[in-house]
């Protein structure tokens, strides 16, 4: 019982991923907006340029359709000028009205333009704005006019593809022959700072040197050390006993030399 129903269920999703694939496989430009003529004219630009095909093959996609009334601005410019302008009206991307508004000032877009891979620098691009509580689109190209108004959504196959109708054609610099201005570089990093390298050595203060005329100190120089609390040496004094003795010894010498003499003396005349 529990396999029939993950049976069912597969084979429902299923059909409804081949009803997706086939509504989208579907999708045709012409066709669309063959069944609005306020775009009428828009519709035929698209098949004399040969981007029926293009666009048709593109999902997610949304496309920038200008209505009879403002198509007259693409009128007597050059079949290439005109190819180039619808590519930059076809957003490669999905977009309702919901979320451009819910997008951030400045949001960046590509293009079919770009993908041709001749677009140059910015030029397949385009800028959402805000002025005054309206969107506007302009080409990303340095020096592009801000002046194309979002309308309205003319008809929507959500995730899939969008078509939005705006107030005038979006022009890109350097398409129609006019000089394209190269964007400005980004800011280069700031320069490291200088290191500052110590002075060599030669410049650095030369230490004092003892001057040639001093003298070293005399060791018979009295020191500036404390004087000791010992007694003075007695050294001279025992010099001096020693000299006493001397004598001493020398006169007890004589004396007993002489009363030596004075016994012999007596003893030889005795006999």
């Amino acid at each position: 019982m529990g396999a029939s129903k993950i049976s069912t269920s597969l084979i429902f999703l299923s059909c409804l991923l081949l009803a997706s694939s086939a509504t989208t496989a579907a999708f045709n430009i012409t066709a669309v907006l063959g069944d609005i003529p306020s775009f009428s004219n828009f519709n035929e630009l698209l098949s004399k340029a040969g981007l029926v095909k293009a666009i048709n093959s593109q999902s997610p996609v949304t496309i920038l359709a200008i209505p009879n009334e403002h198509i007259g601005d693409l009128a007597g410019k050059p079949a290439d000028v005109i190819k180039i302008t619808l590519m930059t009206h076809v957003v490669l991307d999905y977009y309702d009205l919901l979320k451009l508004a819910n997008a951030k000032n400045g949001t960046r877009m590509t293009t079919l333009f770009q993908k041709t891979g001749v677009a140059t620098y910015d030029q397949g691009f385009l800028i959402l704005n805000r002025s005054h509580g309206q969107l506007i689109f302009s080409s990303a190209a340095k020096g592009a006019p801000h002046n194309v108004q979002v309308v309205a959504t003319v008809t929507q196959h959500p995730f899939n593809y969008s078509i939005i109708s705006v107030s005038s054609a979006i022009m890109t610099p350097g398409v129609d022959g006019t000089t394209l201005q190269e964007p400005p570089k980004a800011a280069g990093a700031p320069a490291p700072a200088k290191k500052v390298s110590p002075p060599p050595a030669s410049e650095a203060p030369e230490a004092p040197t003892p001057s040639d005329d001093a003298t070293a100190p005399s060791p018979d120089a009295p020191s500036d050390a404390p004087k000791s609390d010992a007694p003075a040496s007695q050294a001279p004094a025992a010099d001096a006993d020693d000299d006493k003795n001397q004598n001493a010894s020398f006169k007890h010498l004589a004396s007993s030399t002489l009363g030596f003499v004075a016994v012999l003396a007596s003893f030889l005349a005795a006999y």
